[in-house]
């Protein structure tokens, strides 16, 4: 945690393994090729936009273009459009956008044009996911009148072919005036003389006779790639009933076009359940599930290895690369810390390939001065800005706090002033610095230099937590999801309406009579004298006492003196925490998490809410058909729930 990290490899240890290969996202901006593309006044730009299947803007879509010595790493404005790129003239531009799961995918190549342009980057295809009910019948004929793709419908990027698509005018060499071309037939009156770009608009400039401008056909889709073609999974099932599944749900470049008019694939005006819920689609499939897997299998063995402080990240990597790695798993009980949590994380990203280098390896541009890239390399509180040179993500305000991170996520603290201070009475040294703590999200737990024995840090110990991800897996967090629905389900079961649940109380409130509150700024029992509560102050979808959300907001353990629902997920899943379940909720071990015992023997989970099965009030829970709403009920409920979860996603 608190080691300077020296990244020359000893000469008597040399690796045998190849260097790792480039990552798809760019680590950082080259700041010497942005001296080399400070263009003066004249110097000509590209204005890049990016429209959606359906004719919308694309708004905060990461983009990166690259071209040789220098490279642009951006989001689209509100209108879709990116910031002027200025390259030199006739260089290949690589455009490449952010798919959901952070990694980028080509879409095409452009040239640099010798005078001002505009491109536009639409999505070349879209596939519906629908359901049908089920008909008995003979085979159609619908296969055969799918429509197929014309080359019309592919985009209009130029492909590198040898000759410059810079424009489609042909440049005056006889230094006469040049004339615009003609506006659009829909473009008003009172814009003559000017240019669309995007939604902005811009003055033509006169072009400039660099180079030579043909018009080249289109390449067959915006990669340049053949289209790839849909394949069916045909036949019937058992019942006779015929079958018809697209094995690939979208195959547009950006992977989840929605129609905003037809809200079919829901965002922020479709109607959503839960106070907390992904604030972006995710796209995660096996080999990222693998990648995580691998990432915390090694982890969890490292964290029995009892390392040196004199061994630097860079040495055990090269030894365990030429095979002279001595460390076993009997060194140490995994359970304790040595104060090395940053080596530890270091380690694993690397030698797992999630990183491309060491973490913190080098400077992040030139001129990063050698006291704060000192800091970088020991502190692991100042791990974020490293993390995103290697491509990770900042999605600390896309997630609750580390209870909900997925697997795979790596999460960075800083030591609270308490902690902070008794560190330094511990070690005897007043100057510590406040090195903070980083550890890697894993299914149960959580992965540094130990693996802690209650599944969770000690929270009260730091503070400023940021959350950051590359290659991860959101099963975890989707069963939560998963298990909070259900206990919705089991403790406010006489309202079906799952976003009503947020507003229930046990008893009337006495202003109104009745057991629904109408606001969310703070628990509804707050504002009662406490000689006017009645005998229980549950509310909201979790039936939350008033005592459990005062306690929690006195603590700071939430940010907000709120009870709206997002809140109230959060204290269900802090209850769940404290109730040692959580780890098993997330391991999606739901029968284990109701058996287990308090330390008076009593059942921890239905002690909490006792509608669930092993509860006081479970034996009288009946569903609207009026079946027991047993553990095998839960069960079903629960795996019903992930799988909605996983179609979210």
């Amino acid at each position: 945690m608190n080691e300077v990290e020296n990244i020359t490899v000893p000469n008597d240890v040399r690796p045998t393994e190849p260097l790792l290969p480039q990552g798809d996202m760019p680590a950082s901006a080259d700041s010497a090729a942005q001296d080399d593309i400070a263009a003066s006044d004249e110097a000509p730009q590209l204005h890049i936009g990016f429209m959606a299947f359906d004719g919308n803007s694309i708004p905060k879509l990461g983009v990166h273009i690259g071209w040789p010595g220098g490279e642009m790493l951006c989001r689209t404005d509100a209108n879709g459009c990116l910031p002027p790129v200025q390259a030199p003239v006739g260089a290949e531009l690589t455009i490449s956008v952010e798919r959901f799961n952070r990694s980028y995918k080509e879409i095409g190549k452009c040239l640099m044009p010798a005078s001002d342009g505009v491109l536009t980057a639409c999505s070349p295809n879209m596939v519906f996911d629908s359901r049908a009910e089920k008909h008995d019948g003979k085979p159609g004929d619908a296969k055969s009148r799918v429509p197929t793709g014309q080359s019309s419908d592919y985009g209009d990027l130029q492909p590198v072919d040898g000759t410059a698509p810079v424009s489609q005018q042909e440049p005056n060499v006889q230094g006469t005036p040049t004339s615009p071309p003609p506006l659009p037939r829909s473009a008003p009156k009172e814009l003559e003389g000017q240019e669309w770009v995007g939604t902005k608009i811009a003055q033509i400039r006169p072009l400039s006779p660099q180079a030579r401008q043909v018009t080249v056909k289109p390449p067959q889709n915006i990669s340049g790639k053949a289209a790839a073609k849909q394949e069916l999974s045909e036949g019937r099932d058992e019942n006779g009933n015929p079958l018809a599944i697209v094995t690939q749900k979208a195959i547009d470049w950006w992977n989840s076009w929605r129609l905003p008019s037809l809200n079919l694939w829901g965002g922020s005006n479709a109607s959503t359940h839960g106070g907390t819920q992904p604030s972006t689609p995710v796209v995660v499939d096996s080999e990222m599930t693998a990648k995580v897997k691998a990432l915390l299998d090694f982890a969890e063995m490292q964290s029995s290895f009892k390392y040196k402080t004199n061994e630097s990240s860079a040495a055990l990597l090269a030894l365990m690369s030429a095979g002279k790695f001595t460390h076993t798993t009997d060194e140490k009980k995994s359970s304790i810390p040595l104060g090395l949590c940053y080596k530890y994380v270091k380690v694993a990203l690397s030698r797992c390939k999630v990183t491309d280098g060491i973490l913190a390896g080098k400077k992040l541009i030139p001129t990063q001065s050698d006291a704060d890239f000192l800091d970088m390399q020991e502190s692991a509180r100042r791990a974020g800005p490293a993390l995103i040179a290697k491509g990770f993500s900042d999605v600390t305000i896309e997630v609750p706090d580390p209870r909900w991170a997925a697997a795979g996520d790596v999460i960075i603290y800083e030591w609270t002033d308490s902690a902070w201070e008794q560190r330094k009475k511990k070690k005897n040294q007043p100057n510590l610095p406040n090195f903070g703590h980083i550890d890697i999200r894993h299914y149960e737990t959580y992965i540094s230099d130990h693996m802690p024995p209650m599944f969770h840090p000690r929270w009260s110990d730091y503070q400023n937590i940021r959350i950051y991800r590359k290659v991860f897996d959101p099963l975890p967090t989707q069963r939560i999801r998963a298990f909070l629905r259900c206990l919705r389900e089991f403790e406010c079961q006489e309202e079906h309406n799952d976003e009503k649940r947020y507003l229930m109380t046990a008893y009337p409130l006495p202003h109104s009579g009745r057991r629904m509150f109408s606001g969310y700024a703070r628990h509804p029992w707050a504002t009662v004298p406490n000689n006017m509560h009645p005998k229980s102050t549950a509310a909201g979808a979790y039936q939350i006492l008033h005592s459990t959300w005062r306690e929690i907001v006195d603590n700071k353990l939430i940010e907000s003196e709120s009870f709206t629902p997002e809140v109230q997920d959060r204290i269900a899943v802090m209850k769940l925490e404290d109730r040692h379940v959580l780890h098993l909720i997330r391991a999606g071990k739901i029968r284990e998490a109701l058996e287990v015992k308090t330390p008076r023997d009593k059942l921890s989970l239905p002690s909490e809410w006792t509608s669930l099965p092993g509860g006081t009030e479970n034996a009288v829970r009946r569903t609207q058909n009026g079946k027991p709403m047993d553990l095998a009920y839960l069960m079903d409920l629960f795996n019903f729930y992930v799988e909605e979860e996983k179609r979210k996603a």
